[in-house]
């Protein structure tokens, strides 16, 4: 670091002032180690007429030397000088004359460093310009400091921060360089100004290592002139390096928490608030520290602690791990302490940040779930928790509202990508992998016949599927039953083999048995499967949107009674999916039991024990065809009309799907159209494409008849395959607005109303 000798900046100023100007006297600044120097450090509020570098260095051969040393800035640095000789030090840092700024290497280096700097020096000297008193303010001063919230203005400054924190022995001085305090006498005081606790004033950022969160909400309302330092004062206080890109703007700090990321896994850091400015689907990194204001008491919890937390975690007074009763052998719900270890462990790619997390979705919002943080208040026994939106496998960071509480039986362990910015972030009204009973909606809508025919082989289709019904909850009750017959079927079999093979059963006997077990089993499961649930509350749940369903060639618009699409969207079957697959592998194994009193027949040739034999072989053989052919799409049709009714579907067929998107937004009424269109749309980077999605947007946007003329986009510019391309693509928007004003527009309108 380059430091100033006290004693031949003094000399110098004693000869000018005296008309002696020695214009070959020693340098004023020097090179030297912060490590095994003893030197003073300056911390101030810059006023504009600073010294710079070059000024220091060629004060006694500049011309304009006597208005330098008339500068504000210039007299800290003789008051600091003299302190400094008073403390016995020989070496003063100031950051206005010690830095030459024209050089970017070397100003990336000290900030960088600063941190290090301020905490390696004996004495730190803060000067506060604005305060008169002979003693340091003990209260909030709007009148006197009108400002800066009623404080001196070195407290909202955004440097100030490290160099409060940093240094060991932090001493105060008022306008006219007299002694008001020190830091560790006056911490009380010091941590109501800055929320930054007293222990780690006195004893410094390692005596009670904060989070993250924690040294973000210090500098939540604190200032500097460019926006790229609210990012770089940070760094030290945080333990990280990166270089400076001045002209960043705001993106400063997200890559700031990106280097966070890297060299930490605090959680704290994805628990910031949202403001009124933040959209309802955002990155999981805040744009600004001002997100962190209320986080200063949030810290991270060990994964032990948060082991045992997630298991007494509740909403509503239930605990979640209580609600399952076969929770031990459910196995979203055998999360183990080496499973919430492996949360503590994050990756950061180009993609996002990945991570294993816990998940509970939310009713009536099928994009929308709950994440447990390991982190939380002080004086909390509960991890705080986030709301997360998922669209194409990455997750953003949800702030709208949703439902009263997240499904208590949903609740998963996986691993993750959360984006950095809301850069791709969802609407929240497209579903892009529809499952459950949404995932059955395709299988009907596939087999309606269409409205009309776009002329084009390769079809592509919209559907409005109106519904206005809720499932009723004897369906539930029904589902539960079947949820019990499949387990007692299954320890009724492990229990009568083994008492075959004790041998106080014989096989034929056992294998009777089994066969009707199985059969139990497999229709239990079955009716399990087919069974849509809507889960309690979940008529509280209003979501005031239409979903739509995007498949590969599809696509289905949802409308009518918000309580009906929420059971569509949100409603699970007893089992899920991935459990039932294993659950069916199960049924085949009961069912080839049999087999074994195949080998067990009487030689006597018994022709009742033939018969029985034989039935039960046959009886396998039709279950086998039974599940087999059509089973599924004929069981999934008809839970949807068991558990919805029949919904009025009205289909349209195009031949691309371009209009179909356009049919689509006109259906949804979605306020949301340029996000929907992106994630409707394939992607689309020409020149021409992008000219048609702002015309047409506008024109959805007013309620127009897409009566585009080419004079309303051509200018002159355009190729003759632009020209083409754009006449087919209002061709195709203008028919799509037909089809809805002639198919649709009617009863879309009585929705609405």
């Amino acid at each position: 670091m380059r430091l100033i000798d006290v004693e031949v900046f003094l000399e110098r100023e004693r000869q000018i002032k005296e008309g002696n100007v020695d214009r070959g006297t020693k340098p004023v600044l020097k090179e030297l180690d912060d490590a095994t120097t003893d030197y003073s450090i300056l911390s101030h509020r810059w006023v504009g007429n600073e010294v710079n570098y070059k000024e220091m260095t060629k004060l006694a051969k500049m011309e304009n030397r006597d208005e330098i040393r008339e500068r504000s800035g210039y007299q800290k640095i003789v008051k600091s000088c003299e302190r400094a000789k008073e403390d016995g030090l020989k070496w003063l840092w100031v950051d206005t004359c010690c830095i030459d700024k024209r050089n970017s290497t070397e100003l990336s280096e000290a900030i960088n460093s600063m941190f290090r700097w301020y905490q390696n020096s004996k004495k730190c000297y803060a000067y506060l310009h604005d305060v008169a008193a002979a003693g340091f303010p003990t209260s909030c001063d709007t009148g006197e400091y009108p400002g800066s919230s009623g404080w001196p203005e070195w407290f909202s400054r955004g440097w100030t921060l490290q160099e409060l924190i940093a240094p060991t022995d932090l001493q105060f001085f008022n306008k006219v360089w007299q002694p008001i305090g020190d830091k560790r006498n006056l911490s009380t005081t010091l941590e109501k100004i800055t929320r930054v606790p007293s222990g780690i004033l006195e004893e410094g950022l390692d005596s009670d290592r904060p989070s993250v969160a924690q040294i973000m909400s210090w500098a939540a309302d604190r200032k500097t002139t460019r926006d790229e330092d609210r990012a770089y004062s940070l760094m030290g206080l945080v333990g990280i390096n990166m270089p400076m890109l001045y002209g960043e703007g705001e993106k400063a700090f997200l890559r700031f928490q990106h280097e966070i990321m890297r060299k930490s896994n605090d959680q704290t850091i994805f628990a910031w608030n949202p403001t009124s400015e933040t959209p309802e689907a955002s990155g999981v990194l805040a744009d600004k520290p001002s997100h962190f204001r209320d986080c200063h008491d949030i810290i991270r919890i060990k994964p032990e602690e948060f082991h045992s937390m997630l298991r007494a975690m509740s909403f509503d007074g239930v605990s979640f791990y209580d609600l399952n009763p076969w929770r031990e052998f459910w196995p979203s719900w055998k999360f183990t302490l080496a499973d919430v270890e492996e949360s503590h462990i994050s990756t950061v790619a180009d993609v996002g940040i990945r991570v294993r997390l816990p998940f509970i979705p939310y009713p009536g919002y099928p994009l929308v779930s709950k994440v447990v943080l390991a982190c939380k208040k002080r004086d909390s026994s509960t991890p705080i928790t986030i709301d997360v939106v998922c669209w194409r496998s990455i997750f953003y960071r949800f702030t709208g509202a949703v439902g009263w509480h997240p499904l208590s039986d949903s609740y998963q362990y996986s691993k993750v990508t959360l984006a950095y910015e809301h850069t791709g972030a969802p609407s929240g009204f497209v579903i892009d992998k529809p499952d459950g009973v949404a995932a059955t909606l395709r299988e009907v809508c596939a087999i309606e016949p269409r409205v009309a025919d776009g002329g084009n082989p390769q079809h592509f289709s919209v559907t409005r599927a109106e519904t206005h019904h809720v499932v009723d909850e004897r369906l539930r009750i029904l589902a539960l039953l079947t949820y019990y017959l499949c387990l007692c079927a299954v320890i009724s079999t492990i229990f009568l083999l083994g008492i075959t093979l004790g041998g106080h059963c014989s096989w034929f006997a056992c294998g009777e048995a089994v066969l009707l077990l199985s059969c139990l089993f497999w229709t239990s499961l079955e009716v399990s499967a087919i069974t849509p649930v809507v889960y309690p509350r979940t008529e509280n749940t209003l979501p005031p949107r239409n979903y739509i369903l995007k498949f590969r060639d599809e696509i289905v618009v949802l409308t009518g009674d918000q309580r009906a699409i929420t059971s569509i969207t949100r409603a699970e079957t007893i089992f899920p999916l991935q459990t039932l697959r294993t659950m069916r592998v199960v049924a085949v194994i009961l069912q080839a039991i049999p087999f074994a009193a195949l080998m067990k027949v009487p030689t006597d040739g018994n022709l009742v024990s033939f018969s029985l034999l034989f039935a039960q072989f046959l009886t396998m053989v039709v279950i086998q065809i039974i599940w087999i052919i059509e089973r599924q799409k004929l069981l999934r049709y008809h839970a949807l009309i068991l558990a919805l009714g029949r919904p009025k579907l009205t289909k349209y067929t195009f031949g691309s799907r371009e209009p179909a998107v356009v049919l689509a937004l006109l259906l949804s009424g979605t306020e949301k159209a340029d996000e929907v269109m992106n994630e409707l749309s394939l992607t689309q980077d020409s020149k021409a494409w992008k000219k048609w999605k702002t015309i047409v947007l506008a024109h959805i946007k007013n309620g127009g008849r897409f009566n585009v003329e080419s004079s309303d986009w051509d200018d002159g510019t355009w190729t003759g395959t632009e020209k083409e391309n754009l006449n087919r693509l209002f061709q195709d928007a203008r028919k799509a607005y037909q089809v809805f004003e002639e198919h649709f527009k009617e009863s879309v309108s009585q929705n609405v109303r």
